[in-house]
């Protein structure tokens, strides 16, 4: 215990904090936290499902502390939620325990597959991007793609938020709407996947509690700065993020 609290006053662990404040800054406006995160801390030598499990914990609760803000502002209902959030969270526990099963090399042929399929669904869609005010007109969401898209985040977790707030905006929910549901979706399939982690020793302490606590101040940053945020910068930046976030995975493999 004692190592472990001189570890969160180390150098590396105000690293750590900066890399999970930034991560999740850019996860809150964005969804694309993953793209910072575990680059990050496959640079420094974390192992690959160890930087998974961490990053379902750091984003998990940062989430979770979005969510919480949600609910007491009275935002978002949670009797319209609960299906979503078990269903994310039964979705989250799948997909970490299929990347307990699967190596790292098949672990990104996986990734690489489902962000192109992401990335051409937002390149042929980019009309229903240009919802920033509220609107009335909100479709049914079809809970298999949460379902889907929080087994892909319990396994490995890239640009997973950005496919969550792709499709809520297909499904016609304003910016600041979808991403607070793609919030409750992320914070639930990391729930899930985390306690799979858990059991399963995977998680090491000494870098999630510093990048947890990073996320929790960036999230709260990203959340602030989303009203600021002007739809043509999202009709860019989302396109990019899969592009960047296919090259990493296409480096990865070679």
């Amino acid at each position: 215990m004692s190592e472990l609290i001189f570890s969160l006053f180390s150098f590396e662990a105000v690293t750590l904090f900066g890399i999970g404040v930034v991560a999740s800054m850019v996860g809150a406006l964005f969804g694309a936290a993953g793209l910072v995160t575990l680059p990050a801390m496959l640079l420094v030598g974390i192992p690959i499902h160890t930087s998974v499990a961490v990053n379902k914990f750091a984003t998990g609760l940062s989430a979770f502390t979005n969510v919480m803000t949600f609910f007491v502002k009275k935002e978002i209902s949670f009797k319209k939620t609960i299906g979503i959030i078990i269903i994310a969270i039964c979705g989250g526990i799948f997909g970490a325990f299929l990347a307990t099963l699967l190596s790292e090399n098949v672990m990104n042929i996986v990734a690489c597959f489902l962000l192109v399929i992401a990335l051409i669904t937002v390149l042929l869609s980019r009309k229903y991007i240009n919802n920033l005010v509220k609107q009335d007109k909100e479709q049914k969401i079809n809970r298999i793609i949460p379902f889907i898209i929080s087994i892909y985040d319990g396994g490995f977790g890239p640009g997973s938020a950005s496919m969550s707030i792709t499709y809520y905006l297909k499904k016609q929910f304003s910016y600041y709407k979808a991403v607070e549901f793609s919030r409750i979706v992320i914070f639930s399939s990391c729930f899930g996947a985390f306690w799979w982690y858990f059991f399963q020793g995977i998680v090491d302490w000494a870098v999630a509690i510093p990048i947890a606590i990073g996320s929790i101040v960036g999230s709260h940053i990203g959340i602030k700065l989303i009203p600021k945020i002007q739809m043509k910068w999202v009709q860019i930046a989302l396109p990019l993020i899969f592009i960047v976030l296919i090259a990493q995975v296409i480096s990865n493999l070679s």
